[in-house]
């Protein structure tokens, strides 16, 4: 199976669509907080003290804001990738910025283990803490990338 992976009418593409259709559900998602966690409540059959579900309502309205963050810039990266300029100092840069958007994820997940014990809650905290290191390193690949580019393009 042969897929496309860069240009207008392929994989990237989709993807970058993808980004725009996330944000939007996001966007309705966070907004509807409140009455869709209840609804997700009462539909299990489970109760939780107050100070758990405000915990769980902080947690997943600054989850779905870094989320938002994330995917705007993700979608930035991929726009850049199929206009066949991915090596660019803006990219470099916007990586980096999503690397930075996963640490409050992180960190918001590991304190919330306090008011809201569950595996769960630090398997996602160390998970986006992993990934902020990740996309940092990639994100200093695309710099040294950036430098070569440049260089390349000085000595033609």
């Amino acid at each position: 199976m042969n897929v496309q992976v860069l240009g207008l009418k392929n994989l990237s593409r989709i993807m970058e669509v993808s980004c725009t259709v996330f944000q939007i559900l996001g966007t309705v998602f966070v907004l509807s907080l409140p009455w869709t966690l209840n609804f997700y409540l009462l539909y299990k059959n489970s109760y939780v003290e107050g100070r758990i579900y405000y915990s769980m309502i902080i947690l997943l309205f600054i989850s779905g804001i870094c989320g938002f963050i994330i995917l705007h810039h993700a979608k930035k990266v991929l726009h850049n990738i199929n206009i066949k300029n991915p090596f660019s100092l803006d990219t470099a840069n916007r990586i980096k910025y999503i690397s930075y958007w996963c640490l409050p994820i992180a960190f918001i997940y590991l304190i919330a283990i306090i008011f809201i014990p569950s595996a769960f809650i630090i398997l996602v905290g160390l998970t986006f803490l992993f990934l902020a290191a990740c996309i940092f390193i990639i994100a200093e690949l695309f710099y040294q990338a950036v430098n070569y580019k440049q260089e390349n393009d000085l000595t033609i």
